[in-house]
């Protein structure tokens, strides 16, 4: 599994806005979109430039992309360096 799910989810606890996905070879990367700008801190897991679909996803579906564990455990790990 990558970071994507679980990162789009921590930011979106953190900074609001929305998460978007889109398919990259076949399986869905997930971000955010937050005050308009689209926001991407995993991209440079990709050694070309994608292309952005911009889809609506939601929290249920960037879980899926991660373990309930990895989410709890990346969230805390944000809070304690105070982000």
């Amino acid at each position: 599994m990558g970071q994507c799910g679980v990162t789009a989810l921590v930011v979106h606890d953190q900074r609001g806005g929305d998460i978007l996905k889109t398919d990259v070879n076949g399986a869905w990367h997930f971000y955010n979109k937050i005050d308009g700008k689209r926001v991407d801190f995993t991209v440079s897991q990709f050694d070309s430039p994608i292309s952005y679909d911009d889809l609506p996803s939601s929290r249920a579906e960037a879980l899926t992309d991660c373990s309930q564990q990895e989410y709890e455990l990346l969230r805390q790990r944000m809070t304690d360096v105070g982000m």
